[in-house]
């Protein structure tokens, strides 16, 4: 194929359908896993010490050693070994939420009601408010602090589509807890005391250990309407430790629950048009279990990538991508595929399957889950995937690798050899949960996650990112509802009111003690063809409390930064009020996640404040649902990222969920863009006509808006240098040679700049019109007031450049 040039994109504020969909999917694809390994580790206590050195460590490849990732400026590196047991992992179990997805009538306000702290700065629905009333007689409910990153003022300039924007959310790591509690005890001295007059006030007083009263003081709790459990809840708190950086805390998915019921357009997932949607067709071929030729579900795919930079890699003038896929009447027909078709070839019907990548005869006790391949130096695949032991009953997972030889003879792609088939990571136990911890566990309530390898090049080193659950460092448990630093509230009370929360529900409590998902990450050793695991490193990002799952982890550095995308179910968190708000308002709960550092094993702030990038916008039970996002990123014409990145994802969930015969597939891709100062947003018009789609070029087709709004890509005359720009009054995406090279993707904040008057003009109308933020109502009034605003105004150019091959 001809390589291909985008110069530059100018996508205006067009159309935002109100309605959007898509959203969700089943999502037991993937896992992780290692055998025996040494590690040593040693965890930094705060993000507050200076980390400069922590990536500076040892790089002797015969010794896992594991260093503090938030580490102080000596960065600690310890080098104790201690032996890890292998084959650790139960993941999720399709749907398994056996006694943690039945939300009892105590989450409502029940009781709680009467007696919980007066907060709606942390209730993502009506439930979650009213559940804290009035046990916090001071009515604490200061709004939530913007978290937008700090920038220059080149980057300061503001896109007037994006003006609406912010990022909200109290940030765990902007949180010293001892701190808050006692600049509030000290603001409630006077109120609180008068309580204790009271003889009921005077007796839950005196049960109070002396952290507890300083702590409902804090909170002007009402002493009186105390239970025995609240009181055990106040006397066992830690407050001793400001929380880590990459901390996902239960506000956040409160915040993020909001955000979908009210269908941000910031996040949302756009609208796509269910009559258009095809089964996969190169998915009707050979089952790995039974060989029999049928039509498959696929589900969680990738494709062989530049491990430098993200890009779909140019195989001998192919693009190759691996799923996982299964037939639609077994949900335990789990295995691996390899897809293939002509590199840049947005034709659906053009892809074609190379088989099942451990071949046939396979069957559901050994499985093989979702990871991540790149291209080694001599032509070869190396895929890491997820191994899976599924004999006990549960998902053991472990992190593995295998060598590709592939053969191409006439247009077809065939694996002719797999060699160095290994286990290489089952935790370690310390930084990271192995499978013999979690049997010692409630196996029906914990949801093991050891999967989803993710390898990564930087500065030439070899880097494996997965998910996984904290180890004995920061280990599940009653201690992390205790915690107040996991609730990211905006006061103390707003923590203290969702900590009584859960210890009055039985199904949250067992949630949130057992909740305690990470991203990890390993630094490579061996060779590219026989990797070992050389360094293991603390958690990236954390959720002990919140969550106890998130999954497919995804890095694209871009300028300078690294951004880390992941996807995640609300419904897999403590907030039983928030994630069920959300299936009643959407029929779905399903989200994308980001955070963004300038280290890559350290420093993890989220993205827009709470960390949401996408939101659900169909039934989990519809045609158009999708899941399993993955983010592609858009090179420049230096061949590196851009601020843009292309979603992929699969649509429809498994088992014929929207009807016999609509098959999970490849749904059609979308762009998100990365704005300087740390929020994003799904950029209108961006819909690929095409479903799969993985590498976009001048060539590539949008569709039209589900509304019906005409938006699509125009070429003249085939011509290679092209300026692809959004036309906000034809809201039509139209070609233009004129001055295609000077527009790159440096030049995006120039454009900015010079927009930047008409932008701050606009910006007066923001708070009238902008688009809906954190605990507003959105309304068709307010989203069209806004893109009305936008349209009339401005055309923003975005420059993407000279999408280069890679082989």
């Amino acid at each position: 194929m001809k390589k291909k040039t985008i110069t530059a994109i100018a996508l205006g504020a067009a159309a935002v359908t109100a309605g959007m969909a898509t959203g969700n999917a089943s999502a037991n694809n993937v896992s992780t896993n290692n055998s025996q390994i040494e590690t040593s580790a040693k965890k930094a206590t705060s993000q507050n010490q200076t980390k400069a050195s922590s990536e500076s460590e040892a790089k002797s490849d015969s010794v896992v050693t594991t260093t503090a990732s938030k580490a102080s400026s000596a960065a600690a590196k310890s080098s104790a070994t201690a032996n890890s047991t292998s084959a650790e992992s139960n993941s999720q179990v399709a749907n398994s939420q056996s006694t943690m997805s039945n939300a009892t009538s105590e989450a409502s306000t029940g009781s709680m009601s009467t007696r919980g702290a007066a907060s709606s700065s942390n209730g993502a629905t009506s439930n979650h408010s009213s559940s804290k009333s009035s046990k916090n007689e001071s009515s604490a409910s200061s709004a939530k602090a913007s978290s937008t990153a700090s920038q220059s003022s080149n980057e300061a300039a503001v896109n007037p589509e994006t003006a609406g924007f912010q990022a909200h959310g109290t940030q765990a790591n902007e949180h010293n807890i001892p701190a808050m509690v006692k600049k509030e005890a000290a603001q409630n001295k006077e109120k609180f005391e008068q309580q204790l007059v009271n003889p009921d006030a005077r007796a839950a007083y005196d049960k109070l250990n002396a952290n507890a009263k300083e702590i409902a003081q804090a909170a002007n709790i009402d002493l009186a309407k105390l239970t025995h459990q609240e009181i055990d809840a106040l006397n066992s708190v830690k407050m001793d430790s400001t929380p880590e950086s990459g901390t996902v805390t239960y506000t956040d998915y409160a915040d993020i629950a909001k955000d979908m019921i009210n269908r941000n357009p910031q996040y949302a997932i756009p609208q796509f048009d269910p009559s258009t949607i095809k089964n996969f067709p190169a998915a009707t071929t050979a089952d790995a279990e039974t060989g029999k030729v049928e039509p498959l579900d696929i589900w969680d795919s990738w494709p062989v990538m530049n491990a430098d930079t993200g890009a779909v890699t140019d195989w001998n003038g192919y693009q190759l991508v691996f799923g996982m896929a299964g037939n639609p009447a077994n949900n335990r027909d789990n295995h691996l595929y390899l897809f293939y078709t002509k590199y840049g070839d947005e034709n659906f019907n053009d892809w074609k399957c190379a088989g099942p990548v451990f071949g046939f005869g396979q069957n559901s006790v050994h499985q093989r889950w979702s990871g991540s391949a790149c291209v080694n130096s001599d032509g070869t695949i190396q895929l890491y995937y997820t191994d899976v032991d599924t004999s006990t009953g549960h998902n053991d997972q472990r992190i593995a690798t295998v060598t590709l030889t592939l053969g191409l003879n006439n247009g077809q792609i065939s694996i002719v050899d797999r060699q160095n088939e290994k286990i290489l990571f089952a935790g370690d136990g310390k930084l990271y949960q192995t499978f013999a911890q979690f049997e010692q566990g409630n196996m029906n309530v914990d949801n093991f996650c050891l999967r989803d390898p993710h390898i990564f090049v930087d500065n030439g080193q070899r880097y494996l990112l997965f998910e996984g659950s904290t180890g004995s460092d920061n280990y599940q448990g009653m201690d992390q509802i205790y915690n107040l630093g996991n609730y990211g509230g905006a006061t103390i009370a707003d923590d203290v009111n969702d900590m009584f929360q859960i210890i009055n529900n039985s199904d949250m409590t067992a949630r949130g003690s057992y909740a305690n998902a990470a991203i990890g990450i390993l630094r490579l050793g061996g060779t590219e063809k026989n990797p070992t695991v050389a360094h293991v490193y603390a958690p990236l990002v954390q959720a002990p409390l919140a969550t106890d799952e998130i999954e497919r982890p995804d890095i694209i550095k871009i300028n300078g930064k690294y951004y880390l995308f992941d996807d995640a179910r609300l419904n897999r968190g403590t907030n039983d009020p928030s994630w069920q708000a959300a299936d009643k308002a959407v029929g779905d709960n399903v989200i994308m996640l980001g955070f963004v550092s300038d280290h890559l094993t350290y420093g993890y702030k989220p993205l827009n404040g709470t960390g949401v990038v996408l939101t659900a916008t169909a039934n989990a039970n519809s045609r158009t649902a999708t899941y399993a996002y993955y983010a592609v990123p858009i090179l420049g014409k230096d061949g590196q990222p851009t601020n843009y990145v292309l979603i992929t994802d699969y649509m429809t969930n498994r088992n014929w969920v929207a009807g016999k015969g609509n098959d999970a597939t490849w749904g059609p891709s979308f762009i998100v863009e990365i704005m300087p100062d740390g929020t994003t947003r799904v950029v209108p018009g961006s819909v690929t006509k095409e479903q799969g789609v993985w590498v976009l070029d001048d060539g590539t087709q949008f569709a039209p808006n589900y509304n019906g709004s005409a938006v699509k890509a125009v070429g003249k005359n085939g011509a290679a240098s092209q300026k692809i720009y959004y036309d906000a009054q034809k809201r039509n995406l139209v070609v233009s040679r004129a001055n295609a090279n000077e527009v790159q993707a440096d030049t995006v904040q120039s454009v900015r700049m010079a927009n930047k008057a008409n932008a701050t003009k606009n910006a007066k109308n923001t708070s009238a019109n902008g688009l809906p933020q954190t605990g507003e109502t959105a309304s068709n009034k307010t989203v069209w007031g806004m893109i009305s605003m936008a349209m009339a105004s401005i055309l923003a150019a975005f420059g993407f450049a000279d999408k280069k091959r890679r082989g």
